[in-house]
């Protein structure tokens, strides 16, 4: 299969989630999880503190972190909620899954495509650049001109989309033919825009509108989406799936699409701190290419009380992941943006801009940029935070992860301490012309202020 998906091995997920052992999902919780994650942390020594380094420079901690990774994922596995069953492989069979997986995968067609290869470390090479308002509820008036702003950018190579709010002026209700009515519906819309900017095989990330199998069943059909499109499917925190994601993934190798599988490790819950985040980003990313076989891997850790990915403590967890994988096996792993702030304020700069900056150097494929004001305002996200993360992430591709630390470090200290204070900036209509899809002068002149604030402190001669 072209989509890099084993399909002998998916069925033997299946057949996993239907006769492995029966478990209370409590017990998952606070036993399988919470126990074996503290105890797996401990056997391996592996610790973080707060004063750390944003950016890990030690490679003996992080090849530590997936061995310790590879331990967990074998005494764990995968719960599915459906069957009350843990699905569980030996250490060769997951070895052996890992080995299966390609170095670089091509999404889209014609002129418009993109390749996303695996990086390691400091690795002087191309980060594909994953852009759009992802999981932000948008109007179905405003959806045209709200997406297109974001696919006539040259620099997002892989396209995503925001929610619709509703269908054809109904309430989308989950599981119902009302999800399947807007699947189809943000099809359309989405190749509409896509005609609209010329760019007609860029791949997009789909269907955002599905809750359920029903949304992606009816999507990913003929006329609908289209198999070298990047298609969405998800653990549930943590390391658990369902019968619908296990859908999903069936529908995936059938239709040989392009999948993007992603998962939360939640800080501050059962996995712990930051120590316990960085190991989830590691033993989830394994367990879910073999209970899914997807192609590519998104990571999303989320402060439990600020919903962000950007936290000072998430992001130095998930740098530390994102080396590990980077430096042992064959991922094609992204982070996924998720800042508290807004557009227009300068602090989504910041937010955002730290986490690429880490992520790059530390060895990611592609970035996934941004769910901006951590999803929860209709239309409040912007183009602009999108460029600002290609410009900043093309920068210091090949920098050391010693010299990008100081980058990293200024950032963080420029938002670490109004994360809770809800800046959620203006909706996409006050920032930009509806006709011309233009940013305001003040909004672009924010943009520009912070690529020239880089510039200035760190040398990067980045042009606006």
């Amino acid at each position: 299969m072209n989509n890099g998906m084993n399909y002998d091995l998916l069925l033997d997920a299946l057949d996993k989630a239907e006769n492995g052992p029966v478990l209370d999902e409590k017990e998952w919780d606070r036993e399988v999880i919470g126990k074996n994650f503290r105890e797996t942390l401990e056997k391996y020594d592996i610790s973080m503190e707060r004063d750390d380094p944003y950016i890990t420079n030690d490679d003996a901690l992080a090849d530590r972190l997936y061995e310790a990774g590879m331990e967990l994922a074998v005494k764990t596995g995968v719960y599915c909620i459906d069957t009350k069953r843990r699905m569980t492989w030996t250490r060769e069979e997951l070895e052996s899954i890992l080995s299966d997986m390609p170095d670089s995968v091509t999404l889209g067609t014609g002129d418009d495509t993109a390749t996303v290869r695996r990086r390691r470390p400091e690795e002087n090479s191309h980060v594909v650049i994953y852009g759009g308002p992802f999981g932000i509820p948008v109007s179905e008036e405003l959806f045209i001109p709200f997406h297109e702003a974001y696919a006539r950018e040259p620099l997002i190579e892989i396209f995503n989309l925001g929610t619709l709010l509703s269908t054809r002026g109904r309430k989308i209700r989950a599981g119902s033919p009302w999800e399947a009515v807007a699947a189809w519906q943000e099809k359309e819309l989405a190749f509409e825009i896509l005609e609209r900017v010329g760019r007609p095989g860029m791949a997009m990330g789909c269907v955002e509108i599905a809750t359920t199998e029903v949304g992606e069943l009816a999507g990913t059909t003929l006329g609908g989406y289209r198999p070298t499109d990047a298609h969405k499917i998800n653990f549930i925190s943590e390391q658990k799936t369902a019968y619908h994601h296990l859908t999903e993934a069936t529908h995936y190798a059938h239709v040989d699409a392009f999948s993007e599988s992603y998962f939360n490790p939640m800080y501050g819950g059962y996995v712990g701190g930051a120590a316990g985040v960085a190991l989830a980003c590691v033993s989830g990313s394994i367990v879910m290419r073999a209970c899914y076989q997807g192609t590519l891997n998104n990571i999303g850790p989320t402060h439990v009380h600020i919903s962000a990915s950007t936290h000072p403590e998430v992001l130095r967890a998930l740098q530390l992941g994102l080396q590990a994988l980077a430096r042992n096996a064959n991922f094609l792993t992204s982070p996924f943006i998720r800042p508290t702030t807004g557009p227009g304020t300068m602090e989504i700069f910041y937010e955002t801009g730290a986490l690429a900056v880490a992520s790059a150097v530390a060895g990611c494929s592609y970035i996934d940029a941004s769910q901006s004001a951590a999803g929860t305002h209709a239309g409040h996200a912007s183009p602009l935070e999108v460029k600002f993360v290609a410009k900043l992430t093309h920068a210091v591709e090949g920098l050391s992860r010693a010299d990008a630390a100081p980058i990293v470090a200024w950032m963080v200290d420029k938002y670490k301490d109004i994360q809770s204070e809800a800046l959620t900036g203006k909706p996409f209509q006050e920032l930009h012309d509806l006709e011309t899809l233009d940013p305001t002068p003040e909004w672009n002149q924010m943009y520009l202020d912070a690529i020239n604030e880089v510039n200035q402190e760190f040398g990067l001669n980045i042009s606006g």
